[in-house]
């Protein structure tokens, strides 16, 4: 069993009051003080509850209904022919009950449309969550624009995200980024996850770049020559409240950039190979120290949204060896230091939220 963070406890016991960790410690030293209600779990490991640091819950309709493996164009393709935005209540419910059943405590949910209506569902089924709204336009925001709504709720917070360097304009992504840290929120953005954003951000070419075109989306961030981490880099997006999300091309001097500038990175294995856009450096971001974790993305670009599945994927596949509390950090405290939640997420620690989730049978060869 994981206590603090990277720590092992065997016959792990937690006492909570429904809100708070009261304290943790071996049931052997704990029992004797206590007389409430005992649930023994059997002999499991158990771990923070999952924090899954991406996903998409409005297209959660869309299960089935796009192409596979066939790069980022096709894919976005098949993603527009359907009724993207049309909100599928029982859809969204069912897939924030899928997520908690597999574990996951926390999310960060990115809603183009729908932001306030998904916050309003995870909140109702108690998900933790940042219900961010995303930016996608390029005209430059009016004086005084808020970003984000300021209603409160139970479980989480409303905060604002950048969609993309190619999408949304250079102002707005700015501004949202200012209204993130003024709030002392995370700044979700995707970047550098295939190559037509290359392309777009050097040069502001290629079907897809007419594509956003046609469809009044093309941000003025082509004929610079640069790669979307330094562009990005050149527009302030970059520091420790940043979450690059993707980061599928990436290259050595991006990761230099990014560790320097104590970006967090969101890494989506499952969803980069489901679309067919390669995957990202996995081995050498996490061997430069930068702080990593993972999401599933949505429904529409991966097969389910449970973060075992994802970290089973990158495991498996992963060509330098994590220890098993390095591997458990990708979904846990990691994603909780990436969105400033370590306070009450992340680790199984006196004052934190009593969430906790059981590695699966299957998993416990590949971690321990």
């Amino acid at each position: 069993m994981t206590g603090g963070e990277n720590s092992v406890i065997e016959d792990f016991a937690l006492i909570h009051d429904g809100k708070d960790i009261i304290e943790t410690g071996k049931w052997s030293e704990l029992k004797n003080n206590f007389s409430g209600e005992a649930k023994d779990l059997g002999d499991v490991t158990v771990v923070p509850g999952l924090i899954n640091a991406h996903v998409h819950l409005e297209l959660s309709h869309l299960r089935g209904t796009t192409v596979q493996g066939k790069g980022f164009t096709d894919w976005i393709k098949s993603l527009l022919s359907n009724p993207l935005y049309d909100l599928d209540t029982e859809a969204v419910q069912d897939a924030v009950k899928e997520m908690r059943v597999s574990g996951t405590a926390f999310c960060v949910d990115i809603s183009t449309r729908n932001c306030a209506r998904v916050a309003s569902i995870m909140d109702d089924l108690g998900m933790g969550f940042y219900a961010c709204c995303e930016a996608i336009g390029i005209q430059p925001p009016k004086e005084g624009a808020r970003f984000f709504p300021q209603k409160e709720y139970k479980y989480g917070r409303a905060a604002g995200s950048g969609h993309s360097l190619y999408s949304t304009g250079a102002g707005i992504l700015q501004g949202v980024k200012k209204a993130d840290n003024a709030a002392g929120l995370p700044f979700p953005i995707h970047l550098a996850e295939n190559a037509e954003e290359d392309e777009i951000v050097a040069y502001g070419t290629g079907e897809f770049a007419d594509m956003l075109k046609g469809a009044g989306l093309l941000a003025d961030c082509g004929s610079k020559g640069l790669r979307p981490v330094e562009y990005a880099d050149q527009l302030g997006l970059l520091d420790e409240s940043t979450l690059a999300v993707h980061c599928v091309r990436v290259s050595e001097d991006d990761i230099d950039t990014l560790n320097k500038r104590r970006v967090n990175v969101c890494l989506c294995p499952r969803s980069n190979t489901y679309i067919g856009e390669g995957r990202a450096p996995w081995e050498l971001i996490i061997e430069s120290g930068i702080n990593t974790c993972l999401g599933t993305d949505s429904i529409a670009s991966n097969y389910d949204l449970s973060l075992w599945n994802e970290l089973e994927y990158l495991l498996k596949n992963i060509e330098i060896s994590l220890p098993a509390a390095e591997a458990l950090a990708l979904v846990t405290s990691n994603s909780a230091k990436a969105l400033r939640i370590d306070d009450l997420y992340g680790s199984l620690e006196k004052g934190k939220r009593p969430v906790y989730a059981t590695v699966p049978p299957h998993l416990e060869d590949l971690l321990f």
